[in-house]
């Protein structure tokens, strides 16, 4: 999201305000990130104690997560790359608004008390890996 909080910068001060301290705990605690996937993958994952939205919500979040894995690879691999600016940014930028769309929507339709199974493919894995219980 750099280059959107560029061009809007109350987004990247809100950013800085409740995401940076969190993300900077992350990166500064090692395997802490591992852990806490690890530990919300496995731990929510058949543990049918657990209200089923609960479990349900926990792995589309796995799931999101794994889906941003892909995208963060071709940037991390293209950091040296002189790549213009004008592919870079789109492409930057279609990956956030992709990210924000699925979080904003599933926080959104939880608040609402509704189940936020709409985002294709997504949904219907973590609802197969949720089971019927």
């Amino acid at each position: 999201g750099k280059y959107i909080y560029l061009r809007f910068p109350p987004l990247g001060f809100l950013d800085e305000l409740c995401i940076k301290p969190v993300a900077d705990k992350m990166h500064d605690i090692p395997f802490l990130g591992l852990a806490i996937f690890l530990l919300l993958s496995l731990g929510t994952l058949q543990n049918f104690d657990m209200s089923r939205n609960v479990r349900f919500n926990t792995q589309q979040a796995i799931l999101i997560d794994i889906l941003l894995i892909l995208p963060e690879f071709i940037g991390e691999g293209l950091v040296d790359a002189d790549i213009p600016r004008y592919l870079a940014e789109p492409a930057s930028n279609f990956v956030w608004y992709v990210y924000m769309s699925m979080v904003l929507y599933s926080v959104v339709f939880n608040l609402r008390g509704k189940k936020p199974d709409g985002i294709p493919y997504v949904s219907g894995y973590a609802d197969a890996l949720t089971g019927p219980m």
